[in-house]
């Protein structure tokens, strides 16, 4: 019974070390992390532009016009 005891009260200090740790380096309370990842995946309009390189078939032509 003491060993569980033990446990609950280590997991207990581990999760409130956490939370208090979030807060003070964030400034902002854990419990409204959620929120804020809901609203990023929410946004509405994702960004237009590809991430993807763009490779040219002929990079010398192209050097050559500009």
């Amino acid at each position: 019974m003491v060993n569980l005891i033990k446990k609950i009260a280590i997991y207990l200090l581990i999760l409130l070390g956490i939370s208090y740790g979030y807060q003070y380096l964030t400034g902002r309370s854990i419990v409204t992390l959620p929120r804020d990842i809901v609203e990023k995946l929410q946004e509405k309009e994702p960004s237009a532009d590809s991430t993807n390189p763009k490779y040219y078939k002929k990079p010398n032509e192209d050097l050559l016009k500009n």
